[in-house]
């Protein structure tokens, strides 16, 4: 706690500044902008928890005040020790973007998630369950964006191909056996921003290396795999 009050007086005294209390609002605004506005911004967490769910947006206006003016409220009657007072979401991404990406052949889907386990709690990002099967449910198989054999090059050859990994990507003999057995007329993702922890549903067998890490749909918790070298 004593970090934090050092930093709620630190921040005060940029308020009590008028010179740094403009510099403030300018960064205020350049981050809002980057993300495309108040609106698109949300409060994931926070001690009122009437405001989580809420974009910055809607409670500037509920609150009467702008929405530079808002993010500083958060901070100053949020959670000391955690920067900005609150946990913050921008969804700024837009989709006709995603769209136009995932339907040139030259573009390889990845993801920048790591490995995530339900006590790492609810900071955990919604991609890291559910990015690749969200490409071949949403994109491929309902919007149409690209085609399933392409969605799924997408996530295999084609990035072993840009990386130089010239033993995977494909199902051929001599190459190591990693292999997804999906259901399409199930394959869903499940992860949400507010609840992120939900595999994604048929997924039914996953082999790495040969061995199982997925058996009916439930992980084994086989570690099987190695770094891999160009």
């Amino acid at each position: 706690m004593g970090r934090g009050r050092t930093a709620q007086a630190d921040f005060k005294s940029i308020l009590a500044d008028p010179q740094k209390l403009q510099a403030l609002h300018t960064d205020i605004r350049a981050a809002i902008n980057w993300r495309g506005g108040a609106d698109n911004i949300v409060v994931m967490d926070y001690p009122k928890k009437e405001w989580v769910g809420k974009n910055l947006g809607e409670l500037a206006r509920l609150s009467g005040i702008s929405d530079v003016e808002m993010a500083i409220k958060l901070r100053l009657e949020g959670y000391p020790n955690r920067g900005g007072g609150a946990r913050l979401r921008g969804f700024s991404m837009s989709e006709a973007d995603i769209e136009a990406f995932y339907a040139q052949p030259w573009v390889a889907t990845s993801s920048d998630a790591s490995i995530a386990l339900p006590e790492d709690g609810p900071s955990v990002h919604a991609r890291f369950y559910g990015t690749f099967p969200r490409k071949i449910r949403h994109y491929a198989m309902e919007r149409g964006v690209v085609s399933l054999e392409n969605a799924i090059r997408s996530m295999t050859s084609l990035p072993a191909q840009i990386l130089g990994l010239r033993d995977r990507g494909l199902i051929r003999e001599g190459m190591p056996a990693d292999v997804v057995i999906f259901d399409p007329s199930k394959i869903k993702d499940k992860a949400t921003f507010f609840e992120p922890h939900q595999h994604a549903e048929g997924v039914e067998y996953v082999l790495v290396n040969g061995k199982l890490a997925v058996d009916d749909s439930r992980p084994t918790w086989e570690r099987a795999g190695t770094v891999l070298r160009r």
